[in-house]
């Protein structure tokens, strides 16, 4: 009893293990007629590894503004294909969606989506193909223009696109600029 229910364990974690590993076999015929069996394994994960939503809520209490920044995984993704000890790594990093809402006395000021798309012209095409919108954030609050930072970025490099939009309280209106690297602190 012991030997078979040890046996279904193994048979059970065998199959976990395997699960989004994908083995391709070769056979080789070398020039004696031998055979020769070579195994090579794909392993393909996501990043995140499920889609989500994340929501960033700023509340600047003195003025009566709110920001609210939502950023949702998209089923578009960028690959990373790369070997690693003779095995094939498939990492696909999700794009994102940004959506961004602005109330001031519970009234609505902006309430727009971003994506990665809408800012093609301002990276090349190349660049664009390999990256993701990374993530967007409030930064700060001047007078009567709130700064927010976004960033577009391949994956796993420090090669980015960082821009700014500033919103103007006054006239209502968004305007992009792109970081340079003076802008650096």
């Amino acid at each position: 009893m012991r030997k078979n229910i040890l046996i279904l364990i193994l048979a059970f974690l065998l199959f976990a293990c395997n699960s989004q590993t994908e083995k391709k076999t070769t056979i080789i015929k070398t020039a004696d007629s031998s055979a020769v069996v070579l195994v090579n394994k794909k392993s393909e994960k996501f990043v995140p590894e499920t889609k989500g939503t994340v929501k960033f809520d700023t509340i600047i209490a003195d003025r009566k503004i709110q920001i609210i920044i939502k950023r949702t995984d998209l089923d578009s993704y960028v690959i990373n294909e790369y070997e690693e000890d003779g095995n094939k790594q498939i990492d696909k990093y999700r794009d994102a969606e940004i959506s961004l809402t602005i109330k001031q006395n519970s009234q609505i000021l902006l309430d727009t989506i971003f994506t990665k798309k809408q800012f093609s012209k301002y990276a090349d095409k190349g660049f664009m193909d390999i990256a993701i919108f990374h993530n967007y954030w409030f930064n700060k609050l001047d007078k009567e223009k709130i700064e927010l930072l976004g960033v577009i970025t391949e994956p796993e490099t420090d090669y980015t696109m960082d821009f700014y939009h500033y919103f103007d309280l006054t006239k209502r209106k968004l305007t992009f600029v792109q970081k340079t690297e003076e802008d650096e602190d």
